[in-house]
Parts: structure tokens; sequence; C-alpha cells
């Protein structure tokens, strides 16, 4: 591989990594000649870093010196040095032709090496995808087969109260009673208990069905991302994915906190609206509805939904399924109104 084909490849790597955003050095240190900065160094009085001598210092250390100038005369001189063609090869017509059809094929080469990889990725984050709608999906089976059984333990509860009750009324003193009465407290203890539990799990189940949610819009978002960089050529057919198992719709009642009202005065009637609406679609459509964009923020209780670009709804979740509404805020804000959430509790 000759230095051009050294030159362009290091210039790709470059451009990959700094998303097409080239500087000036770096442009002078793979496009000109070594000797050639070397001469703009000793006409302009060039003092090179890291103790190298001019007649010896690399491209990689003339290059940002002579980057640095402003005069308009001298970076004249330097965009010249840019631009000037590169000197003819000393080889024949023929040795060139072969030359330059050797670093059209290694880069082709290495085009379709990067579209490998760019296809093996996209596959990598469709099996991740795939994973994460399986586990949405059994976290939705999960959550209904608990909902199942705090139905059940509720009835339980109910039927465990009603005996007590009725036991309590028409108790006698017989001891026999008084025992029959001890185990029947027993058992609704330990029914309440069993309630509660499973009251905990199906807690736990509804965060973590949120969250699977979350993750599976955002490896959408990259599948997408990433498929846009494979030339349409290259692109395979896709494969349809199986439908999204429905949801069980529950309506979210909102709890208006002091602090909601009080965030709204300062807003325009714009913004009081869309943060209304917001509000309307979380209680109807729930946390999955893609335009409200609904996350955990920080590790904290806390949550937000996306009123619209700049607005943002921050809530806390409650026990039951239901939510406390906080505030509206600004988005650019964010980092200041969840600090002051924290530390009012």
């Amino acid at each position: 591989m000759g230095s051009a084909s050294i030159a362009q490849k290091k210039l790709r790597e470059r451009v990959l990594e700094r998303d097409g955003d080239l500087s000036l050095a770096l442009l002078l240190e793979h496009l000109v000649p070594v000797e050639r900065l070397r001469e703009l160094a000793v006409e302009f009085g060039v003092t090179p870093k890291g103790g190298f001598r001019i007649e010896r210092a690399p491209a990689r250390i003339l290059a940002p010196k002579l980057a640095e100038e402003r005069s308009a005369e001298r970076l004249d001189k330097v965009l010249a040095a840019l631009i000037e063609p590169p000197a003819p090869a000393s080889t024949g017509e023929g040795e060139g032709a072969d030359t330059a059809t050797a670093a059209a094929g290694a880069a082709a080469a290495e085009a379709r090496a990067l579209l490998a990889l760019r296809d093996q990725e996209v596959k990598q984050v469709r099996g991740e995808l795939e994973r994460a709608r399986e586990g949405l999906t059994r976290a939705q089976e999960r959550e209904r087969e608990l909902e199942r059984q705090v139905t059940r333990a509720r009835e339980d509860a109910a039927r465990a109260q009603r005996v007590a009750a009725e036991a309590q009324q028409s108790r006698a003193a017989s001891p026999q009673e008084g025992a029959e009465d001890k185990a029947l407290q027993r058992r609704l203890r330990e029914l309440e208990s069993e309630r509660e539990g499973l009251f905990a799990a199906d807690e736990a189940m509804r965060l973590q069905l949120a969250r699977d949610r979350s993750r599976a819009r955002e490896l959408e978002h990259e599948v997408a991302e990433l498929e846009s960089l494979i030339p349409a050529s290259r692109r395979r057919k896709k494969n349809p994915l199986p439908p999204a198992p429905p949801e069980e719709r529950r309506f979210v009642v909102p709890y208006l906190q002091p602090s909601f009202y009080k965030s709204l005065e300062s807003k325009e009637r714009r913004s009081v609206e869309q943060a209304w609406q917001a509000l309307l679609l979380l209680c109807t459509e729930g946390y999955g509805y893609p335009g409200l964009e609904v996350k955990q923020l920080g590790g904290q209780d806390t949550w937000s939904l996306r009123a619209s670009r700049g607005l943002r709804v921050y809530f806390r979740r409650r026990p039951d399924g239901d939510v406390d509404v906080l505030e509206l805020g600004d988005r650019e804000e964010q980092h200041t109104t969840l600090r002051r959430l924290k530390e009012k509790g």
C-alpha cells in the first residue's frame, strides 16, 4: 500500500471518528508533504514543540503550529501548499494505472468490510430488540397473573373479615369457639400479609414494564439509525415483526399537587393546554403511549412525560398505579427542577 493509500485510510478513520469534521491541522498533516511543511516552518520562524529541530520535526508537530497562523499572507501560503497538486510519480504510465487500480480495489475492500460490520451490528441490535420484546410480553403476562392473584387475595381477605366479624358477634364463652376465633384471626393476618406482598410485586412489575418499554423504544431508534447508514442496495428485506400483544388499558387517576398549580402561573396558555393534553393521554393511554416518552429520571422516584418539545410534566407514582402530578417545567431546567423536587421529598 502506497503513501497516498495510507494517508487516505487515516483520513477516512478520522472522518468516521469526528462525524465528518476535519480541522486545518489534520488536513495539513495528511495531505501536505512533510518537506513542504518544514520549508514553511523555516520561512515563518516556527519553533516546533517537543524539542524537535525543524529539519527533523514530523508532520504531526508542524501542522498544528502552521494552522495557528492568522496573518493573511502566511495563511495564503499554507492554503496554497494544501491545494498544490502532488508531484508526478517517476514510474511509467502503466505502473501508475496499476497503482491507482490497486488503491481503488483496497478502498472498495475496506468499504465492503465496513458495510459487513454495519450489517453485523444491525443484526445484533435487532436480536436485542426481539429479546426485549419477548421480555416485555412475559412481563405483561406476569403482570396479568399478579393482578388475578391480587383480586383473589382481596376476595379471600374480604371473606375472612366477614367470617371474623360474624364469629365475634356470635361467639360464646366456650374454649372451642375461642380457639376457632384465634385461628380465623391468624388466617386473616396471613391473607393480609399475602395481599401486601402481591401489591408490592404488582408495583415492581409495573415499574419493570415501563422500563422495558422505554428500552424497546431506544432499541427501535438505534436500529433505524443503523439501517439508515447502510446503502439501499445492501439492505435486506425485513421480516415482519410479530404483532405486539394488546395492552389492558387502565385509567390513571392524577392527583394534582399545589406545586403543579403554582408552576402553571408563569406559563403561557398554549403551554398549559399542552400540559393538560399530555396528562389526559397518560390517564387514558397509559405509560406506553409513544408521544409521551414517559421515563424515570436520575434513579429517583420522579418520572417525566413530554408535553411539547421544551416542556415536561413531572410526577411520582402511587402504590395503586395512580400518580401525583408535581410540576410543569422547561426541559432545559430539568436538573434544577429535579434537585428542588428531591429536596422537597
